[in-house]
């Protein structure tokens, strides 16, 4: 008898241990809503908006919508499509024909300069320039749209007038 009672407490622990686990483990609790730009990306997404205003800004958008593999070989694809999967870039600027003009990036201590580049190349080969800010010396308004206007439109056709602009 006393075997039996010690089984049963021992099996009840054994759930409520697993039930705690799983819950602190997010097991039942699915997704949770995720805070789309930090307060400083925010306020630079507002002056982007107030510098171009015939401009659709498009913020936190993964990289594979802007760019796609070129490759005929499946497996080099494939390869190349697993190295974008999970970037994103911080601002896209379209025109009103939703046409990418530049990617904006908004670079704080968090970014690696070596890294930077070769998305930034990556980007171009496409014909998409980006236009790189530093976090702690943001333009001014004027100043933020000469920077991005300045080369647009851009064509991929006259890869001479593409650069990246720092």
């Amino acid at each position: 008898m006393e075997i039996a009672v010690i089984f049963f407490a021992v099996g009840v622990l054994i759930i409520i241990l697993a039930q705690l686990w799983l819950k602190g483990a997010g097991g039942s609790d699915g997704y949770k809503t995720r805070v789309l730009l930090t307060d400083n990306e925010a306020e630079f997404f507002g002056r982007l908006v107030t510098a171009l205003p015939d401009h659709y800004i498009f913020p936190q958008v993964a990289m594979s919508a802007l760019i796609e593999a070129r490759s005929s070989d499946r497996k080099k694809a494939h390869s190349d499509r697993l190295r974008i999967a999970q970037q994103r870039v911080d601002y896209v600027i379209c025109d009103m024909t939703c046409s990418v003009v530049a990617v904006v990036e908004l670079d704080d201590r968090t970014h690696s300069a070596s890294k930077d580049q070769v998305r930034d190349a990556r980007l171009l080969q496409a014909g998409i320039r980006t236009v790189r800010f530093l976090s702690k010396n943001k333009p001014n308004i004027d100043d933020l749209r000469t920077a991005i206007l300045t080369n647009a439109p851009l064509s991929p056709k006259n890869p001479s007038k593409l650069s990246v602009v720092n």
